[in-house]
């Protein structure tokens, strides 16, 4: 992909060419990028690192649904 050019000379196609090839660079730009982009902002929520870590406790208690609504 590096000997690819950065531009493309459109101009050997006609109008109607042209526009679709617009149309379909718009939607790889949809697919793609904004996509990464969507995703590098997610990452970069400025919460620190431990805030994602599960919180670690001594002992854990497993009940049953049912047991939640005796008391009340």
């Amino acid at each position: 992909m590096d000997n690819l050019s950065d531009n493309l000379d459109i101009s050997i196609f006609s109008p109607d060419v042209k526009r679709q090839l617009v149309d379909f660079y718009q939607f790889l730009v949809e697919k793609y990028v904004q996509k990464k982009q969507e995703k590098e902002l997610s990452d970069s929520s400025g919460l620190p690192d431990e805030f994602y870590k599960p919180i670690k406790v001594k002992k854990y208690l497993k009940f049953d649904r049912e047991e939640i609504y005796q008391d009340v």
